[in-house]
């Protein structure tokens, strides 16, 4: 889950100081009348019909469109002789790094009066990579140099380039000479003599009988999008798909009751390194300081040379042309403009993601599931896309809007009123002209229905929202002084239903934004499967944990480790013996000198008196079957797993890196 992340904006940013100018206007009954509304819908359009709520100046269409893209053709052109001056010292790697921030730099159209600088750098990258034999990455940057208007004088020697890498790559004889005899069109719009013309003409004509000759380079891996790329290395699901949710395993059930609400279940024995879940989210969204590291939509990091920008900003990059697009078709075209904004803003990671889970998709897409989202009945019978079903899920998430305060409605409210000013600032509702935008008018109905799901989203975020992290080695396959980092938030619907215990039993690793759910304990049929939200029993106090579960999540945690008080891993010591009161209402952990001569111990808590003799012959034979026995039984497992982890994928390893501890003990 999401740790300590203020779902509704109060980093350094002007939302937090508009958000305290508002407060400061609001009007007797204002905050009673807004918890009087009975839906999402109501309660935005409530506050956004408050007049002092528009009396300061957020945000203004013209104010946005404004915005310095940090496109600039200058700086292109400065990185660009910077790189060149590498080149030709052939330090082709820092040359590829600094065409790459070229390239992140340059204009996608160029001035009449212009060089082309977004294609001149495409082209010098591509020749870099040519020399770091790198020809699938330098054929991505021919072509878009190529689509990007480079000079007609000068596209030979670019062509010639992509023939090279075409029969360094071993690609089909045919293929080559068509792209050698384009070359040689190509030749005579450019600038140089007949004689070198002619000289040009018979090299590519050598190319061509050349490239006749079976190639004994080894090819080089193509660049593809992480959705061609990385879903075949997604781990299989042990004992294939839950019917219900395909997301889990079929060895776990849904349940649901008052208390606990809807939980995972053993529905049959789960062991130690199962795949329980495969969880691809509703929406995703990259932490803002990974956007020049890693490719905005598949979240693969960037490779040398591997940097695609978005045509219109500075503050995404994609691995592929397909990223690219996919992103540039939906939501990017929407956010594109309002990126620096938000960043201005200071809105936190939750509240963006509540952006994205409405720019996926159309308004129509909305407009259509409305019936849908809280009558389940209707569904019945519907035949509904993935996205649709899936989005329906999200939807039913916790939002605990029984008991959110006012103060906390009316702040998370006029969040969403922001967002929905976003949305119609990036051109979500169609384009609008800047003399035409009018934050005061009443709300369409259309309006009003995507701002309440703004609503909905920011309130089920803040109970439901992961943390979408990456593994790093210092050198592949290598675990150790391997460490975590936050790459993103994402909504699981389907993991999202694990409740959570301070003794997690699984563990989540990810393939770009897909959750991988393992098992880090055994389960037997009917056991309660949990996941972790943060606190765990052997770093945390019982009151620390409990606290900061009621202040994060808004609930108190019966887990065995908090119903016994488990003691942190630090204080287990080998002094003390831990027993269970006899009494069979109370069961509470009873700590007792290991040394003692008294049978008879008085429970602390139900103050009843336990005759701990009577259990020290079973206390006996239990530590001895966990030191010959058990241990036996668990060592070919154990090998196993330790095989895997030194030399199995990179998926497997991420989650069977196993306690040095249990290997020496077995030694002893």
């Amino acid at each position: 889950m999401m740790e300590d992340d203020d779902n509704f904006g109060e980093k350094n940013g002007f939302f937090k100081t508009y958000h305290i100018s508002v407060l400061r206007k609001i009007r007797n009954g204002d905050l009673a009348a807004l918890k009087a509304c009975c839906n999402d819908e109501e309660r935005l359009v409530f506050v956004h019909s408050l007049p002092y709520v528009h009396e300061i100046p957020l945000m203004s269409s013209a104010m946005a469109k404004s915005l310095p893209n940090g496109k600039s053709a200058i700086d292109a052109q400065k990185k660009r002789t910077e790189g060149n001056e590498f080149f030709k010292k052939k330090n082709y790697e820092r040359a590829v790094r600094l065409y790459s921030e070229a390239i992140s730099k340059a204009p996608s159209i160029a001035k009449d009066t212009e060089e082309p600088q977004l294609a001149m750098a495409f082209a010098n990258r591509s020749a870099a990579l040519f020399h770091l034999d790198a020809y699938a990455r330098a054929l991505v940057d021919i072509d878009q140099a190529l689509a990007s208007g480079y000079p007609d004088e000068l596209r030979y020697k670019l062509v010639e380039r992509q023939a090279k890498c075409l029969m360094a790559l071993g690609r089909p004889t045919d293929q080559i000479a068509a792209t050698c005899e384009s070359a040689i069109k190509c030749v005579n719009d450019s600038r140089l003599d007949l004689v070198k013309r002619q000289q040009f003409e018979r090299d590519m004509k050598q190319l061509i009988s050349e490239s006749a000759v079976p190639n004994q380079m080894i090819p080089a891996v193509n660049i593809k999008s992480i959705k061609d790329k990385e879903k075949k290395h997604l781990p299989d699901i042990t004992a294939g798909r839950n019917i219900e949710h395909p997301s889990f395993s079929s060895k776990i059930r849904i349940e649901e009751d008052a208390i606990s609400g809807r939980y995972g279940v053993a529905d049959s024995p789960i062991r130690v390194g199962d795949v329980i879940a495969v969880d691809e989210p509703y929406a995703s969204v990259m932490n803002p300081e990974k956007f020049a590291t890693h490719c905005h939509h598949c979240y693969r990091p960037l490779d040398l040379g591997e940097l695609l920008p978005c045509p219109n900003c500075t503050n995404v990059n994609f691995c592929s042309v397909t990223c690219r697009s996919e992103a540039m078709a939906g939501y990017h075209a929407i956010e594109c403009p309002l990126l620096s904004y938000i960043e201005a803003a200071g809105i936190s990671i939750t509240c963006y993601l509540s952006l994205r889970m409405i720019a996926i998709h159309p308004p129509s897409f909305f407009m259509d599931v409305k019936p849908l989202i809280d009558k389940p009945e209707l569904q019945k019978g519907v035949a509904l896309s993935e996205q649709t079903k899936k989005y329906i899920k999200t939807c039913q998430l916790v939002t605990h809007d029984h008991i959110r305060n006012k103060e906390s409605f009316f702040h998370v409210t006029l969040m969403a009123d922001f967002l929905l000013k976003c949305l119609k600032v990036g051109g979500y509702f169609g384009t609008i002209e800047p003399t035409e935008f009018n934050f005061t008018e009443p709300l369409s109905d259309q309006e009003k229905w995507i701002g309440s799901l703004l609503l909905r989203h920011l309130q089920l975020l803040q109970f439901n929202a992961h943390e979408v992290s990456e593994l790093r080695m210092d050198r592949p396959g290598c675990m150790d002084g391997a460490k975590t980092f936050f790459l993103g938030a994402g909504v699981y619907p389907t993991v999202a239903l694990l409740n959570h215990s301070c003794e997690p039993g699984v563990i989540r690793c990810f393939v770009g934004d897909v959750m991988i759910v393992r098992a880090i304990k055994s389960f037997q049929r009917g056991e309660m499967v949990n996941e972790n939200y943060g606190p765990i029993f052997t770093q945390k106090r019982r009151a620390d944990r409990q606290r900061s579960l009621k202040d994060r999540y808004w609930f108190d945690c019966r887990c065995l480790p908090c119903t016994e008080d488990w003691p942190l891993i630090g204080e287990m010591t080998d002094d003390t013996l831990r027993f269970r009161c006899r009494d069979p209402v109370c069961r509470k952990p009873l700590v007792v000198a290991a040394d003692t001569m008294t049978p008879f111990i008085a429970c602390p808590s139900c103050k009843k008196s336990n005759n701990i003799l009577k259990v020290m012959p079973k206390y006996a034979r239990l530590i001895a079957s966990v030191c010959t026995r058990t241990l036996q039984v668990a060592q070919p497992e154990y090998n196993v797993a330790l095989s895997v982890g030194k030399t199995g994928p990179v998926e497997q390893r991420r989650t069977l890196k196993l306690d040095v501890k249990f290997e020496n003990t077995t030694k002893q």
